[in-house]
C-alpha cells in the first residue's frame, strides 16, 4: 500500500478515518500491565523481544503516519491552504516506517522468531486517539515527543545488540536511527509552520500541549545533539524537564495503562 502511494498521491475525496486501524491477527494484544519485562543479560529470549518491541513500535509507526494525513483534513479547517510537501513528508515517513518494519520482521525470522512471537500493547495508539481532535497537539505529542524519544533510546539499544555480539541487528538499527531523525524534524517542521500561521509563541504551546496531553513528565537523558539537529531544541523539552508536573494525589498517582507501559518501554531499553 505505501508502495503505491509513493507512486503518485492525490488526496482527492476526504476519506472516513477509523477509530481504530486494523491489526495483524498473529498479534497478540494485552493489557500493558501484562506484557513481560526484559530480564537483564543477553540471552537470545531479550534480544528477540528487544527487537520484537521495536518491530511493534514501527508497525504502529505506519498507522500513525496515514493517520495524519487521513485525519487533518476533519480536525484542520484550513487543510487544504497546506502545501504539497506536507501531506508529501507523512507519504515519506509512512515509507520510512514500513521499511523499517519489514526489516525487523524479517530479522526475526532469521533469527527463529516472527512477529507475533510476544505480546504486545497499544499503549502508542492510545496517544493518537487523546491528540485525534488537534492537528497542533498530534504533531507536538506523537512526533515530537514520542518520536523525540526514541532518539534518546536507540544508541542504547545499538550499543545493547552490538555487546549480544549481533552486528547484522545493530547495523539495521544504526540505518533506522538516522531515518528517524529526519522524521522528528518534519514533526518539528510543521509544528512551527502552524505556530508562525496562527501567530503563537512555539515554545509556550508546546508546553502547554505536553502537559494537557501526555500523561507524564520528559526526563533526561536527552540525546541533545541529534535533537538539535532535528530541530527540537532545548527550549521545547528542558523547561519542562525541569519543571516537572506535580505528582497527583496517591489515589490518583496511577497513571493510565496506556502511558505507564510506554513508560515502562523505555525503562527496559534504556536499561
Amino acid at each position: 500500500i505505501n508502495a503505491e502511494y509513493m507512486g503518485g498521491f492525490s488526496l482527492g475525496e476526504v476519506p472516513a478515518v477509523p477509530d481504530h486501524p486494523a491489526r495483524p491477527a498473529e498479534v497478540s494484544i494485552v493489557d500493558p500491565a501484562k506484557v513481560s519485562k526484559r530480564n537483564a543479560g543477553d540471552s537470545l529470549a531479550n534480544k528477540l523481544s528487544l527487537l520484537h518491541s521495536l518491530a511493534h513500535i514501527e508497525s504502529w509507526a505506519v498507522d500513525l503516519s496515514w493517520d495524519i494525513i487521513l485525519r487533518t483534513p476533519h480536525i484542520y479547517p484550513e487543510y487544504q491552504s497546506l502545501p504539497q510537501a506536507f501531506w508529501w513528508d507523512w507519504i515519506i515517513v509512512a515509507e520510512d516506517e514500513a521499511r523499517h518494519f519489514t526489516m525487523l520482521k524479517d530479522r526475526l525470522v532469521e533469527l527463529g522468531s516472527h512477529y507475533g512471537a510476544f505480546p504486545a500493547h497499544e499503549g502508542l495508539w492510545q496517544s493518537a486517539t487523546d491528540t485525534a481532535h488537534s492537528l497542533k497537539a498530534r504533531l507536538a505529542i506523537v512526533h515530537m515527543v514520542h518520536e523525540a524519544r526514541g532518539l534518546d533510546i536507540m544508541p542504547k539499544n545499538i550499543q545493547k545488540l552490538r555487546s549480544f555480539g549481533d552486528k547484522e541487528s545493530s547495523s539495521m538499527l544504526d540505518i533506522i536511527y538516522k531515518e528517524e531523525e529526519s522524521h522528528v524534524y518534519k514533526g518539528c517542521k510543521w509544528f512551527e509552520y502552524l505556530c508562525d500561521l496562527e501567530q503563537l509563541d512555539k515554545y509556550e504551546t508546546f508546553h502547554e500541549l505536553v502537559r494537557q496531553h501526555f500523561h507524564g513528565n520528559l526526563k533526561p537523558p536527552f540525546n541533545t545533539e541529534v535533537r538539535e539537529r532535528a530541530g527540537m531544541v532545548e527550549g521545547y523539552y528542558m523547561p519542562l524537564a525541569l519543571n516537572p508536573k506535580p505528582p497527583k494525589p496517591k489515589k490518583q498517582l496511577e497513571l493510565p495503562a496506556a502511558d505507564s507501559a510506554i513508560i515502562e518501554e523505555e525503562r527496559k531499553m534504556t536499561g
